[in-house]
């Protein structure tokens, strides 16, 4: 999202090795989401898991799917005409302006994004505007290991950070869990 933002292959962001190490419906069912949240994808690049969250949310539910890169939004509108989902809005945002109205959502999600952002009491703070009140923010990202996958580890942030950075930011920590060894997911809520 910030200046450490990289352009990054479509193969990279979608293979059959980053499917098994992070399924994307397997980890939506896991997180609970409910037909017709309103969910903000920040950081959607290529639609990942804007995809399931729209399949998931149902006519009923609309998903944000944000990013500041158009050619990622320009995968993810592909992607979703090709599945035929009318729930899904792209939105070509800026790391600290995610151009969604306050109390806009139920949920925000990123995916492998807030080790890039430049400032993330600010980008916390953006996330907070749009949560409706009571809503979840869930941060999944790379967990602070050296590995092959991903990127390398001094671009990574260990989750005891990232916890320190929500908690200043006066959100709730209600759940950390661990997708194999390389990933985290940290619930929060206002």
């Amino acid at each position: 999202m910030g200046k450490k933002f990289k352009a990054t292959s479509m193969e990279k962001l979608d293979n059959p090795l980053r499917r098994k190490l992070l399924p994307p419906y397997e980890i939506i069912k896991d997180l609970d989401m409910q037909e017709g949240s309103r969910i903000a994808d920040i950081g959607c690049g290529i639609g990942y898991f804007t995809i399931p969250f729209g399949k998931t949310v149902g006519d009923k539910g609309i998903v944000y799917a944000v990013d500041i890169n158009p050619s990622m939004l320009e995968e993810t509108r592909r992607r979703t005409e090709k599945e035929n989902l009318t729930n899904v809005e792209i939105i070509q945002s800026s790391e600290n302006d995610f151009k969604l109205e306050d109390s806009a959502v139920d949920v925000v999600f990123t995916s492998t994004v807030f080790h890039e952002v430049d400032r993330p009491e600010r980008f916390l703070d953006e996330c907070k505007r749009v949560l409706r009140k009571k809503g979840t923010l869930i941060i999944l990202d790379w967990n602070r290991v050296e590995e092959e996958l991903g990127p390398p580890i001094h671009e990574r942030m260990d989750i005891e950070l990232v916890k320190k950075h929500v908690i200043e930011a006066n959100l709730a920590i209600k759940e950390i869990d661990y997708i194999n060894n390389s990933f985290y997911i940290l619930k929060c809520t206002l």
